[in-house]
Order: C-alpha cells, then sequence, then structure tokens
C-alpha cells in the first residue's frame, strides 16, 4: 500500500514515544491482537534498533525516509501482514532467521519439534561411533536445520552425522540456503527439493526422520484469519482434517525408517488419537510417545521403529 506523503510528514521529526503511541492507535483501529507490541516493533525497526533500545531512548526522532519507511509499514500491518514480514526476519530458538513470503514464519511449537530432535541426534552420537543420517522433510525457511547445523556443528564437520533438509517447494529452499549461509553452516547441511522423502536415494533408510508437515485443516486456510492469509498455501493446507499430507508420510515410513530409526512429528491440536490410528495401522513394530506443549496439547508425535 502506498503512504500518503502527508502520513509520512506527520511522524518526521516526531519522538519515538510519539511514534509508538500513532502507530499503536493505528493497529487498535485496525483490528490488531497485539497493537502496543506491534506498534513496538515497526518503530525501533524504523530505527534500525531493538525494543530495549527503543524504551530507554524515548525522544530519538527518524529521519524523512525512516519516516516514510515507518509509515509503509504500519499501513501494511493494519492490512494484517505478518511483523516477520515486514522486518524480514523473525526471533526464534535464539536465532535470528530471515523471514519472507516464500516460507512459513518459524512458530513457537516448532521450538519443541528441534529440542526433540536435538535430544534424539545427541543420544545418537553418544551410542557408539555410527554415522547418524538425519532427514528433515518440509524444511520451509530451513528454522530447524540451522538450529540442528548450529548444535552440531563438530558432529558435521567430522561426518559423525549427516543432515539433509527437503522440500517441496524451490523457492523455500533458496531461503533456507540464505539461512544456512547467514549462520556459517551452508556446507553442513544437504538440500534436496522434492515431495516428503522422494529426494532421497532409492533404499536409503534414515536413523532420524523430522517433519512439519502442512496440517491446518482447509477450513482455517481459507478463512484466512491472521498470517494465514499471507503464507504460502502449500505450506498449511493439510486438506480436509489436515492430515491428507501426514498420511502419505506416515505411509511412507516402513520403506524409510532403519531399524531403530525415530519419525518426529509437529501436528496440530486435536490431531494426535488420529495419528496414533495411522501409525498403529503400520506393517512394522512401533512405539509411539507425544510431547506437550505448555498449554498440555499434544504436539510432536515421537514414532519409534522398534528394532526386531
Amino acid at each position: 500500500m502506498r503512504v500518503p506523503d502527508q502520513a509520512a510528514a506527520s511522524l518526521e521529526g516526531a519522538e519515538a514515544r510519539h511514534l509508538v503511541a500513532a502507530a499503536a492507535a493505528r493497529l487498535r483501529s485496525a483490528g490488531s491482537p497485539s497493537p502496543r507490541l506491534d506498534a513496538e516493533l515497526l518503530v525501533a525497526h524504523a530505527f534500525d534498533r531493538d525494543r530495549t533500545w527503543l524504551i530507554t531512548h524515548p525522544r530519538a526522532t527518524l529521519e524523512a525516509s525512516a519516516a516514510t519507511q515507518l509509515s509503509d509499514w504500519v499501513e501494511r500491518r493494519a492490512s494484517g501482514e505478518p511483523i516477520a514480514y515486514l522486518r524480514g526476519f523473525k526471533e526464534w530458538f535464539s536465532l535470528r532467521l530471515a523471514t519472507d513470503r516464500r516460507a512459513l514464519i518459524p512458530r513457537p511449537e516448532t521450538e519443541l519439534l528441534t529440542t526433540a530432535a536435538i535430544e534424539e541426534i545427541a543420544a545418537r552420537l553418544a551410542m557408539d561411533g555410527r554415522t547418524v543420517d538425519v532427514w528433515e522433510v518440509a524444511t520451509g525457511g530451513g528454522a530447524v536445520a540451522v538450529a540442528l547445523a548450529l548444535r552440531f556443528r563438530a558432529a558435521l564437520s567430522l561426518g559423525r552425522l549427516r543432515l539433509t533438509a527437503s522440500d517441496l517447494s524451490s523457492e523455500a529452499l533458496e531461503l533456507t540456503a540464505e539461512n544456512l549461509s547467514s549462520h556459517g553452516v551452508a556446507r553442513l547441511v544437504s538440500l534436496a527439493c522434492g515431495d516428503l522423502l522422494e529426494p532421497a536415494p532409492g533404499g536409503s533408510r534414515f536413523d532420524l526422520v523430522i517433519a512439519n508437515l502442512p496440517y491446518v485443516p482447509r477450513g482455517e486456510v481459507d478463512a484466512g484469519r491472521g498470517s494465514l492469509a499471507w503464507e504460502p498455501r502449500q505450506a498449511l493446507d493439510g486438506g480436509a482434517d489436515g492430515l491428507d499430507v501426514v498420511r502419505r508420510f506416515v505411509a511412507d515410513l516402513p520403506a524409510r525408517l532403519a531399524p531403530g530409526g525415530v519419525a518426529l512429528m509437529e501436528i496440530g491440536a486435536g490431531q494426535a488419537d488420529a495419528v496414533r490410528r495411522l501409525a498403529a495401522e503400520l506393517p512394522m513394530p512401533i512405539a509411539l510417545t507425544t510431547v506437550r506443549d505448555l498449554a498440555g496439547i499434544d504436539r510432536v508425535i515421537r514414532v519409534v521403529r522398534v528394532a526386531a
């Protein structure tokens, strides 16, 4: 949206505290669920600073170009565009990750999936001297891959761990590559483009498969509430019940999990029982557990292929 010149002009020379108040009022009138926080984030970004700096510099003023940019951001946020896309990054899992409309914005729930993956890899590396083979499906912008590469940089460099991240979207993989590069771990992670585990070499099996698949029911995607209206539909739409892609992924596990291998899947609220039933029908012995989020919702499914 093009912001009228007078709107930007009214912000030029205004103190930071007044900028925040004006932005919060505009966002409140537009129905933002967090107008004050949104305003602080955008004003701080206009100063190229963080919120802590903003709080301690309430009388700082903006130059004309920054005021124009801030006006544009406020109007775009008022129309619903996510803060992470406006700023171009998301702070997640103590990382700063580039974000744009090529991929989903990293969610707090995915930190649970990442923590579970870290624990699984660490346990396997401590077990013996074998190389641990890990494949992450639907990597999106690469949040999980970056976190794992940074945590296990030494193991990846020494060949004790092999990590591949894949996605159906080549554009999402471009963002993954950018995030890996900006964190200095691009050479440690292999990238592959394709549906689920199709890009993996035929007959290959993995010690750990990580998946954050599209699991939002189509009706919610169609409603387009919040950031769902702006994020790539392909990464959200899980079909009528949200489980279309999950079904295909679970069905492929017998061919892809090594004996003793583990699959970790992030799921939506209320989907745990359905995924348990899918896993129970697999033609292999399994053990299944779940990880709950802070709200007590089963958020990560852990499927173990029990070694014969």
